[in-house]
């Protein structure tokens, strides 16, 4: 038996096209997709309409939950008026209702059991929170690309993952929300990232995904990493006008997809920083003008020179 696992799509319809192709190469049984399907990406309903032509098991992921909040009515007044909030706007308007009722309808976590092998746990951030964080902290390697990515603060230890592990009661726990791909096997147990379809942070630009395979009574995990036309992704984000009205924020999520960098989340740590040296205190809608002198101020050349063709 084997399953693919992807998590973190975000909009990117040529990277999860370029995934499903490639897994027409492998024998599978099934598709789990850990969370964040839209947002950020040009091409949320197509991906939505996609995964869900093909039966997958899928998760909500934290990015998912901005849209339902939004919905709602449930956010705050700026994430309605702010240049920060731009992107979610653009991609909400984007949105229809089918697509917005399913993300509604799907589980924060869930465990997917088939046949004799042993059952999955799959989360987006870890069990505790989908925006929470999973580190294996017995490869040095990958926490580089942690910290790289501003995920880990430097000099700081990562949190055990045993004390993730001990929250499930499955022998395998699945996540996502890092972009960067990873296992680890522990106390006979098995924890995995299978890295991002969309804008993976450890300086690939490739779409990840990883497979799971029953063998030897246990799972064994093999990540991949698969080619696409970064070209289709560019012109998405450009002709469906993402690019344009979604402002610095849509700006930093094509460079990072463009590179495998975390430019997005390395621009809005600079906004952070420049907002609260005026005194602002950090929550979620940072004024227009600190904003502003944000993106004025940003090195967005440090990323260009790692943009891939």
């Amino acid at each position: 038996m084997r399953l693919a696992v992807l998590a973190d799509v975000h909009g990117n319809l040529p990277a999860l096209e370029a995934v499903l192709a490639d897994l027409q190469q492998h024998d599978i049984d099934g598709i789990i997709v850990a969370g964040d399907l839209i947002g950020g990406g040009p091409q949320s309903v197509e991906v939505v309409r996609l995964l869900r032509s093909l039966g997958c098991r899928m998760i909500r992921g934290n990015n998912d939950d901005y849209f339902l909040t939004y919905d709602a009515g449930d956010a705050p007044e700026g994430w309605r008026t702010s240049y920060q909030w731009a992107v979610l706007r653009w991609s909400y308007h984007s949105l229809d209702r089918e697509t917005l009722d399913f993300i509604a309808s799907l589980p924060e976590q869930r465990v997917v059991a088939l046949d004799s092998a042993e059952p999955i746990h799959v989360v987006h951030g870890s069990p505790a929170s989908p925006s929470a964080r999973l580190f294996p902290d017995r490869d040095p390697a990958k926490l580089h690309w942690f910290r790289k990515a501003g995920l880990l603060p430097p000099g700081h230890d990562p949190d055990r993952l045993n004390l993730a592990l001990e929250k499930v009661k499955e022998p395998v726990l699945v996540c996502g929300h890092t972009h960067i791909p990873w296992a680890q096997e522990q106390d006979g147990r098995l924890a995995l990232n299978p890295g991002a379809v969309c804008n993976p942070l450890d300086g690939d630009v490739r779409a990840q995904y990883a497979l799971l395979t029953w063998q030897d009574n246990r799972w064994q995990v093999e990540h991949q990493a698969v080619d696409y036309d970064l070209g289709r992704i560019r012109a998405a984000f450009r002709e469906s006008g993402l690019l344009a009205e979604g402002g610095a924020f849509a700006q930093a999520c094509l460079l990072g997809i463009e590179t495998g960098h975390n430019v997005a989340g390395h621009f809005l740590s600079h906004v952070y920083e420049l907002a609260t040296e005026t005194g602002f205190e950090k929550h979620d809608v940072v004024p227009d003008t600190a904003w502003d002198r944000a993106v004025a101020t940003f090195n967005w050349n440090e990323y260009e020179r790692y943009r891939r063709k």
